[in-house]
């Protein structure tokens, strides 16, 4: 027994501490990862959004590692298991997060061994999180739907005359224009309302008489009408550049009668002719047709006109004489006063004070109408009474049935929104009927037509709400001033719409 205790004194404990030494290394190798999967963990937790407290960083302790004796057979002389201090090792990140490790002691039973990569990871006390939250987040708000203007037009049944177009409209517009092969008419400069003027011709007008006013529509010649409407064939647009004040009139109310009367108006035109000088006659008679593409013969031969009237003792003055006048007074009114004939001051001074205002209300209402005419009989014979009012008349055309055909009534309408395009706006449609109604000697036209139709095909094109109109409220009937559309039931062929 001597010698075999001998044996394990100086072969068998030095065997066993070697042993036990090589197995404690190789456990801590085994439990690096585990720790450091564990560090890394915490760390992330630790620093996750919802702490607002930094965690105190306590010096590492350093764990007692028990390293158990083989366990091969009970045997009496094993000996006491002996603590040997290892420090934690981690592996290191970017900005290392040191954290509290539990501290294992030794048990007093049977001792636990180190838990090996397929273990749970150890338990590490940490705070739970909260629940993350956007820093520098205002509390949701709601955001108000922005309110814009309106781009399409109302869809109720309203008087659209006067309204501006919009860019729906304008396209509309445009693309209707299009398919009829027809230009646009140039914006125009107006600060007035816009009106459309339907009239019609009272007599049938053919191709050719159609195709000259088309050549002359320039100035002071013609009829100053904007374009004609025949029965059968397409528009003859005889003034393309719509709203322009450069042109004859063709109302009263164009005129401005109502502001001074005709007699009157032309007495006070002939006062300021004799009260000024040769030399300002010559030039305002070329001034007044400047600019207005007119050759040498056609500005010869106005001139010849409007002198001869003005000079004349009565009878009717027309555009160029009026425009000669008006010259006159605007030089006159501006202190030039080298237009003054010997002893004729005080007659000029008097009769440019009362026609300033005349001409102010001329020129704005003819710029801001365009006049269209619906070709339409008018007298079977010039011998006998001319008077196309009187419904009583016998002398009056028979009208055709219908009185106005399908394409004098879209060809109507197409002008209309050419205008409309041209004003920016809905201009008001108005009859002559209706505009000179203050004239006891006013004209009539267009008769017998059916201006709620018109109306209809407009809101149709536009994609208006039915029961739209766009200027005038229909009021069918002979008596001037109460109705503003000419109807005889005998004559246009049927009771009023």
């Amino acid at each position: 027994m001597p010698k075999l205790s001998l044996f394990f004194q100086r072969i068998i404990v030095p065997l066993v501490l070697f042993l036990t030494t090589i197995i404690t290394v190789v456990v801590i190798d085994l439990r690096s990862p585990v720790l450091s999967t564990q560090v890394t963990i915490a760390q992330k937790i630790i620093t996750s959004p919802g702490l607002t407290t930094p965690i105190p960083s306590p010096t590492p302790t350093q764990i007692p590692i028990v390293v158990p004796a083989p366990s091969t057979s009970p045997k009496p002389s094993t000996p006491t298991p002996i603590p040997i201090p290892i420090p934690i090792r981690t592996t290191p990140t970017a900005t290392p997060a040191p954290f509290p490790a539990p501290i294992r002691t030794t048990p007093t039973a049977t001792p636990t061994p180190f838990p090996t990569p397929s273990a749970s990871p150890l338990p590490i006390p940490v705070p739970p999180p909260k629940t993350p939250q956007p820093t520098n987040t205002k509390p949701p708000t709601t955001i108000p739907t922005p309110q814009t203007t309106p781009t399409t037009p109302p869809q109720v049944p309203i008087n659209h005359s006067g309204r501006t177009l919009t860019s729906s409209e304008r396209d509309r517009i445009a693309a209707h224009l299009r398919s009829k092969g027809m230009s646009v008419a140039p914006p125009a400069d107006m600060r007035s309302d816009a009106r459309f003027i339907l009239h019609d011709t009272s007599v049938i007008m053919s191709s050719s008489v159609l195709e000259r006013e088309r050549q002359i529509g320039r100035g002071p010649l013609g009829l100053g009408v904007n374009a004609f409407f025949p029965r059968e064939n397409s528009t003859v647009l005889t003034r393309p550049t719509f709203y322009e004040a450069r042109r004859p009139t063709t109302t009263e109310f164009e005129k401005a009668s109502d502001v001074l009367p005709k007699p009157e108006r032309e007495r006070l035109l002939r006062a300021v002719w004799r009260s000024t000088n040769g030399t300002a006659r010559r030039q305002a008679l070329d001034n007044a047709l400047v600019n207005l593409n007119l050759s040498s013969a056609e500005i010869a031969k106005e001139q010849r006109e409007a002198s001869a009237k003005l000079a004349a003792a009565s009878g009717r003055i027309f555009t160029t004489a009026t425009w000669s006048v008006e010259n006159i007074c605007t030089r006159y009114n501006s202190g030039d006063r080298s237009v003054i004939a010997a002893g004729g001051e005080a007659s000029l001074r008097s009769a440019c004070g009362t026609l300033t205002n005349y001409f102010n209300v001329r020129n704005s209402r003819v710029k801001a109408s365009v006049a269209t005419e619906i070709v339409q009989a008018g007298v079977r014979s010039e011998r006998g009474n001319q008077n196309t009012c009187d419904a009583r008349n016998s002398n009056i055309a028979t009208f055709n049935k219908p009185p106005y055909s399908e394409n004098q009534y879209n060809s109507t309408l197409t002008v209309y929104l050419r205008a409309a395009l041209s004003a920016g706006k809905f201009p008001q449609m108005t009859t002559h009927y209706a505009l000179d109604a203050f004239d006891p000697e006013a004209h009539c036209d267009p008769r017998c037509f059916n201006l709620n139709k018109l109306y209809a095909a407009v809101a149709s094109t536009m994609g208006h709400a039915k029961g739209s109109s766009y200027g005038i409220t229909p009021s069918y009937g002979t008596r001037l001033g109460t109705n503003n559309i000419w109807w005889n039931d005998r004559i246009c062929h049927g009771s009023a719409p």
